[in-house]
C-alpha cells in the first residue's frame, strides 16, 4: 500500500474499531461471511478507491450496517435476518463502502471540530487527550449514520451506480429504503441503524426513484425482494405452475401440459413484476396477458384462463402485502 493517507484512515479504523468491540460481541459464521465477501468483491472494483475492506459481523437485534474509515464494515445479525437477498445485503454494502471511499465519517468529524481533514488525522493519532474524544466521535458518526443529508445522498446515489455496474439489481437500493421506512412505522424510536432518524426519508426514495427513471432503468422489486418466485409440481396426477408456492394454473400430468406451463412460467419470470397494475393483468381475444405480452391461451384440459387470472392477481396481492410501503402503481 503506497498512499499514506490511506494508511492513515486504516489506522484510525482500527482505534474506532476497538471502542466499538469493547461493547459489541462480535460473531462468527462462515456461510455469511463468504456470503458477504462474495458480494463485497463484486463491489470493490466499482469504488474510486482501492481500499482493503473488512467484514466483521456483530450479534445484535438492532438491524444496522455500518463502516468506519478505513474500510471496516460491520452487520448486524438483526440486519442480516431483515435482508434476505444478495441484491438488498450488496444495496447496504455498497451505501456503506461509499462512505469509506468518500472519507464521509472523517468530513463529518472535521467539520464538527472545524479543522482539515489533515489536522484531523493528526489529532486522532496522537496521544493526546482529546484523541479518545474524537475517536468516539467518528465511531458514533458511523453507528448511528448520522451524516448530512448531502452525504447519505452522495451514498445513495453512488452505491446505486455501484450496484448497476456489479450487476446487481438497483431496485434492491428502493426496496431496502422501503423497507426502513416499514421498520420506522413499526417501531418509530430505535437505538440506531442504517437510513433511522433521518427525516428526509422519504425525500431519499424519491431521489433514488427518479435516479432510475432518468437512467430507463425500471422499478422492479420482485428479484431484491425475493418474491413472485415461479416453479412446477406434481401432485396427484397433475402439474402445477406455482408463484410463491401457491397454485396458479394447473392440468394433466401430459407433454403437451408441461409445454404450456413451463412456457408460461418463462412469461412469468420476465413480466410478472409487483409493479403491474390489476388491468395489466388481462384477457384478450381469449388469451392471457400481462400488459402488452401472451401467457398462454386456453389449453385442453387445464384450468381456465380466467382462472388463472384470477390466481395470478391473488399471487400478486400476497407478494405486495408482505412489502407493504411501497407505491406501486407510480
Amino acid at each position: 500500500m503506497t498512499d499514506p493517507e490511506l494508511k492513515k484512515e486504516i489506522e484510525i479504523g482500527r482505534k474506532a474499531m476497538a471502542q466499538i468491540e469493547e461493547q459489541w460481541p462480535l460473531t462468527s459464521d462462515p456461510a455469511v461471511s463468504a456470503r458477504l465477501n462474495m458480494i463485497l468483491s463484486r463491489l470493490e472494483p466499482h469504488m474510486e478507491r482501492r481500499i482493503p475492506y473488512e467484514i466483521r459481523l456483530v450479534s445484535t437485534e438492532v438491524q444496522n450496517a455500518f463502516c468506519l474509515p478505513g474500510g471496516f464494515i460491520f452487520f448486524t445479525t438483526g440486519i442480516l435476518d431483515l435482508l434476505k437477498t444478495d441484491s438488498e445485503l450488496a444495496a447496504v454494502m455498497a451505501h456503506e463502502m461509499v462512505h469509506a471511499d468518500q472519507k464521509h465519517g472523517l468530513k463529518m468529524a472535521a467539520q464538527s471540530n472545524k479543522v482539515t481533514l489533515a489536522a484531523l488525522a493528526v489529532m486522532l493519532l496522537s496521544r493526546g487527550a482529546v484523541a479518545p474524544v474524537v475517536l468516539a466521535q467518528v465511531a458514533q458518526v458511523a453507528i448511528t449514520n448520522a451524516y448530512s443529508i448531502e452525504l447519505e445522498a452522495e451514498a445513495d446515489s453512488r452505491g446505486m451506480d455501484a450496484l448497476i455496474a456489479s450487476g446487481y439489481p438497483p431496485s434492491g437500493m428502493i426496496t431496502l429504503m422501503e423497507k426502513f421506512m416499514n421498520e420506522e412505522l413499526k417501531q418509530p424510536i430505535r437505538e440506531y441503524g442504517i437510513y433511522m432518524n433521518h427525516p428526509d426519508s422519504r425525500k431519499r426514495l424519491k431521489m433514488a426513484l427518479d435516479k432510475l427513471q432518468r437512467r430507463g432503468i425500471p422499478v422492479q422489486r420482485k428479484v431484491p425482494l425475493g418474491l413472485l418466485r415461479t416453479g412446477i409440481q406434481e401432485a396427484e396426477g397433475r402439474l402445477e405452475l406455482t408463484v410463491d408456492g401457491t397454485g396458479v394454473w394447473s392440468g394433466p400430468n401430459t407433454p403437451k401440459a408441461r409445454t404450456a406451463l413451463e412456457k408460461a412460467r418463462a412469461a412469468l419470470d420476465e413480466d410478472l413484476q409487483m409493479e403491474l397494475a390489476p388491468y395489466d393483468v388481462h384477457i384478450v381475444g381469449g388469451a392471457l396477458c400481462l400488459g402488452n405480452r401472451t401467457v398462454t391461451g386456453p389449453v385442453e384440459g387445464m384450468d381456465s384462463v380466467e382462472t388463472f387470472r384470477q390466481n395470478l392477481l391473488k399471487a400478486l396481492d400476497a407478494a405486495r402485502r408482505k412489502h407493504p410501503t411501497a407505491k406501486y402503481f407510480h
